[in-house]
């Protein structure tokens, strides 16, 4: 059984992003409670493994609920949408993907939710475990707690600000301002990401998993930099210009 992992659930997710793209825009609410019936019985799923139930599901839903219980699922939306922020608009495709941006990023927040809420108080339990590690062990569950609840922080206000209700109710400038915060969460979720895998055994799976995520963050990072450089070029050329 192939596992429905970070990298499958990516091209998965852009697939159903840009084939369904007018159906998300025109129903958008019906997915978003659909996202969340889905996203509460992860949560139940998870409340029962945390007690020690062991529960079982016929192997598609299985990996459907590991996909999002790993964070997997949320993950893969979180990419795309962060990937949307530097994507060329002069291509279809990018167009298309781009459309539905803000309903895509609510989704990924909705199916990151029970990823949250599972290792939050996974970590809580274990915590006295844990303080009694020392050297990288130690560190890494630490920073790896700290970057996740960082994030959370900053992905909540986020979620809520993404809904056009909430979003028509702020000044434009504010709203931008707010947005800005979404690289910080990217960072978070980068270094979560990192202890995550520098704290397992080294193997094949989790040495590619670590390349395939550092590629990801890294090639994002110089994307958005070069935008950046870009438009400060282009502020200078054109004031050079009226001078």
């Amino acid at each position: 059984m192939i596992r429905l992992t970070i990298e499958i659930s990516i091209l998965i997710i852009v697939g159903l992003a840009y084939y369904f793209a007018d159906y998300i825009k025109k129903y958008c609410k019906e997915i978003y409670l659909v996202a969340s019936v889905i996203s509460l019985m992860s949560i139940i799923h998870a409340i029962y493994i945390l007690n020690g139930y062991s529960i079982s599901y016929v192997p598609v839903l299985k990996q459907f609920m590991r996909a999002i219980d790993s964070g997997a699922l949320g993950g893969a939306f979180f990419i795309l949408v962060m990937y949307m922020g530097v994507l060329d608009m002069k291509y279809p495709i990018s167009k298309r993907l781009r459309m539905n941006r803000g309903e895509l990023s609510i989704i990924a927040c909705i199916f990151t939710i029970p990823h949250n809420i599972h290792y939050f108080f996974a970590f809580l339990l274990n915590s006295k475990t844990i303080i009694q590690m020392s050297g990288i062990p130690l560190w890494t569950n630490l920073m790896m707690f700290s970057a996740g609840v960082f994030a959370i922080g900053i992905m909540l206000p986020l979620f809520v600000t993404s809904f056009r209700l909430i979003r028509k109710k702020m000044t434009g400038k504010k709203w931008k301002s707010l947005q800005e915060f979404a690289y910080i969460f990217y960072a978070m979720v980068f270094v979560q990401v990192l202890m995550v895998y520098i704290s397992r055994p080294s193997s094949l799976i989790r040495n590619l998993n670590l390349i395939f995520y550092c590629l990801v963050f890294v090639t994002y990072t110089i994307f958005k930099l070069k935008i950046l450089i870009d438009k400060r070029y282009m502020s200078k050329k054109s004031n050079l210009a009226v001078k």
